[in-house]
């Protein structure tokens, strides 16, 4: 009854609303245009990002209206575009005292809220289409026609040296590319649902992380931060795994496939609602009915299959171990940080208290 007493938004109402947003999104179109850090990842010579996002922009400039205007949707009444144009526009009055102007630069709730989801969609939207475009779809079709073409390779193989030779040559030849396969799925998925917010997807934004702690220890593992912390921190390359035997080869490749195929199913089950920073909605269904954070328990168990050999296989003098055990500890503390904070920003919605009082365990069932 509540809903249908909101009145229905005005046509003053669209208008502000597009004006705000076609003015945001111009701004951001204009920095990643011309911020160095985000040009590299979109300048490339079989792809011209610039000219896709400007189509994009344009196309937004032509097609909103129709919805807008046309529709003139309730979420016009909670207008995030209209919300930040007010705190930037406040930022320039004239004749302001200072003491006035210097407490207005601290955003208020909504402000903190509206620009955060900016960003969120922003810099994490922007870096899964970077990644899809420059690492996973150029490569895809290649992709599943080398796993096929291994496949009969492997067949044939067992033919003449059994069933079990025959899945470790396999698993030796395609690990990577079982790895960029279930990555490419991850990042569209991710992809859709960083560039999206509707009713229909049932991912509507409740609210967004805005501390500190939670903003950084996300932000830390992404593009173009991570061009500070690997400096700090080493990362390994899984297709760099020093292991000269075969069988132990192929069981690294299976167990990183296997980690890796996890976390593909713990983003599958939370689809659109998936992303950094934001409450979506609450999934209780697997594997969410056994443990909190399941991606976070993959991708932990993902540094330590990858960082395991480097012990036992290379020729690491013991500085370079002690390197390699301090990243190790490093990597796994974030992601365990990351999982606090993001837990600390959910345990507001009552819907996850609930859900937190049935599954009690973070990252192992009934242990921790």
């Amino acid at each position: 009854m509540e809903e249908n007493n909101i009145q229905k938004p005005t046509t003053l109402d669209a208008l502000r609303h597009y004006l705000a947003s076609v003015i945001i999104y111009g701004i951001i179109l204009l920095f990643l245009i011309f911020c160095p850090a985000y040009y590299e990842t979109i300048s490339n010579e079989n792809f011209d990002y610039t000219g896709a996002l400007l189509i994009y922009y344009v196309g937004y400039i032509f097609i909103a209206p129709i919805i807008f205007f046309g529709f003139k949707p309730q979420s016009l009444h909670k207008s995030r575009s209209i919300t930040i144009f007010n705190y930037i526009a406040r930022q320039f009055q004239k004749d302001m005292p200072l003491d006035v102007r210097l407490k207005d630069i601290e955003p208020k709730e909504d402000e903190k809220q509206a620009l955060m989801t900016l960003f969120v969609q922003t810099f994490f939207g922007v870096y899964c289409v970077n990644m899809l475009c420059n690492n996973y779809l150029p490569n895809f079709g290649y992709n599943i026609d080398f796993l096929k073409v291994m496949f009969e390779q492997a067949v044939q193989y067992t033919a003449t040296n059994g069933f079990f030779m025959g899945a470790v040559q396999y698993l030796i030849d395609t690990g990577d590319m079982w790895l960029k396969l279930i990555m490419t799925v991850s990042t569209i998925i991710l992809t859709i649902s960083y560039l999206s917010e509707t009713s229909i997807f049932k991912n509507k934004i409740k609210s967004t992380d805005t501390t500190p702690l939670g903003v950084l220890s996300c932000i830390i593992c992404y593009y173009p931060i991570t061009l500070l912390t690997n400096k700090f921190i080493q990362v390994t390359e899984e297709s760099l795994l020093p292991v000269q035997n075969d069988y132990l080869l192929a069981v690294l490749n299976l167990l990183v496939i296997l980690v890796n195929l996890g976390s593909l199913i713990a983003i599958l089950r939370l689809g659109t609602k998936a992303g950094n920073l934001t409450n979506r909605g609450i999934v209780t269904k697997f594997p969410y009915n056994i443990i909190r954070h399941p991606d976070y328990t993959m991708q932990i168990l993902y540094i330590i299959v990858t960082t395991v050999p480097l012990y036992l296989m290379s020729d690491m003098g013991i500085a370079e171990k002690i390197l390699v055990t301090f990243s190790t500890f490093a990597w796994v503390y974030i992601y365990y940080l990351r999982a606090i904070t993001e837990e600390r920003h959910l345990i507001k919605d009552p819907e996850y208290q609930e859900y937190a009082k049935k599954v009690k365990h973070r990252f192992i069932p009934k242990i921790f």
